[in-house]
């Protein structure tokens, strides 16, 4: 049977612009590159953060568990947003939901700190403001390096692998800053601490997502 002008001349196009490309490594393999760098970042603030009491702090069950769940909801995070990158690996409800509890329970962990009344209001927003451009600048690498090992995916839900890229990041981020920021005071670490990775994750995560919505359309 013979095939219609219009069939050949598409199967002559599509031959023409086929590049050479390379399998990507599995979504595990690109989690454990991430993470590496993530503990390169955890390392930089146990290293030059401004806690003098970082020692003993590491021997406070409080403080370790609102560390760790801030770290496992970001590998979550991560793990989600990779998955999303490969068409038929997409879901995990139960990974997004172990990370709302995670994300949860560092905000109660956090609202169990001592508190201290406030001395100085532009003392405690310059202390604030200081520990939020940290999260920022904190979480630009990482939030780079995961949007890269996403859009080399095909992400079927840009708005959804987005969120999670931003997500991830923040959430390494804070931990990061937790570690090094020198002040434990409950209504600082809720304010400054806890509440702009709610806040911030959506601007990376729109920025993500509308990334990858556009590489997308090019990519068509």
């Amino acid at each position: 049977m013979a095939t219609p002008p219009s069939h050949e001349r598409l199967v002559a196009r599509l031959i023409a612009d086929a590049r050479p490309v390379r399998p990507l490594w599995s979504p595990h393999a690109r989690l454990a590159l991430w993470l590496a760098l993530e503990t390169l970042t955890i390392g930089f603030a146990v290293e030059f953060g401004l806690r003098q009491d970082l020692g003993d702090h590491l021997h406070q069950p409080l403080f370790l568990l609102e560390v760790g769940a801030l770290i496992a909801a970001g590998v979550m995070a991560a793990a989600v947003a990779l998955r999303a990158a490969v068409p038929g690996m997409a879901g995990g409800r139960w990974a997004v939901t172990v990370s709302i509890l995670l994300v949860a329970a560092a905000v109660v962990l956090a609202s169990l700190e001592p508190a201290a009344r406030i001395r100085s209001v532009w003392g405690f927003v310059a202390h604030g403001a200081q520990c939020v451009v940290s999260i920022l600048a904190f979480s630009v690498l990482p939030w780079t390096a995961l949007f890269l090992a996403v859009r080399r995916g095909a992400p079927l839900d840009a708005s959804l692998a987005g969120a999670y890229v931003g997500a991830a990041a923040l959430l390494f981020a804070a931990a990061a800053v937790r570690i090094a920021c020198p002040i434990d005071e409950k209504l600082h670490v809720l304010t400054w601490h806890t509440l702009p990775i709610a806040m911030g994750a959506a601007l990376p995560g729109v920025a993500s997502a509308r990334r990858l919505a556009r590489w997308q359309r090019a990519s068509d």
